[in-house]
């Protein structure tokens, strides 16, 4: 295990942030309809995002056993690093698509090692979610224009949006059930 978190803590957290991100879109739909169709050209936001999951993976390397690459764990960290800064300057196209992308695809494994040997059907609530987050992060990375297409489709009308937004609400409200009332 690499990350040392109970599968109630990571499910209330990650309820509450998933609630409190779809409410606003929800009950404001014209307002951030604006606010998500700027998103994913976002420069600054993916300035922030990829710095993040660099110096997140960057920690991880330095953190987790390599087995047979440990010897090298210094010069691994710096080549993660230098990586992470070169691709905020040379690939500024959808930076916030990109740099959400890779933390997904970090956030997968703290839900994937908090469900590990939890012994409760529901924990497969967490480990589908976290394997959505695995496939969308893949997809933001290798093509983040799709999330521009998803979000223009889900912003189209205010309507559309609040529609779309609710289920993110009652989803994030199950989390936190799941994370106060079944999750040891």
């Amino acid at each position: 295990m690499t990350y040392f978190v109970s599968l109630k803590i990571v499910a209330i957290i990650l309820g509450l942030i998933i609630a409190l991100g779809h409410v606003p879109p929800a009950l404001y739909p014209e307002k951030f309809g604006a606010f998500m169709r700027r998103l994913p050209r976002n420069y600054p936001l993916g300035v922030v995002l990829m710095l993040a999951a660099t110096v997140w993976f960057t920690t991880l390397t330095g953190l987790m056993d390599l087995g047979e690459l440990s010897n090298m764990r210094t010069q691994l960290m710096v080549v993660w690093s230098v990586a992470g800064v070169l691709v905020v300057i040379f690939v500024p196209t959808f930076l916030a698509a990109r740099g959400l992308g890779c933390l997904l695809l970090l956030a997968a494994a703290v839900v994937l090692d908090a469900a590990f040997l939890v012994q409760t059907p529901a924990r497969y609530v967490m480990t589908i979610l976290a394997y959505v987050w695995v496939i969308s992060g893949m997809v933001l990375v290798y093509s983040p224009h799709r999330w521009r297409d998803l979000i223009e489709y889900a912003t189209k009308t205010p309507e559309r949006l609040r529609q779309l937004s609710w289920p993110g609400v009652v989803f994030g409200a199950v989390l936190i059930a799941l994370g106060l009332f079944v999750y040891p």
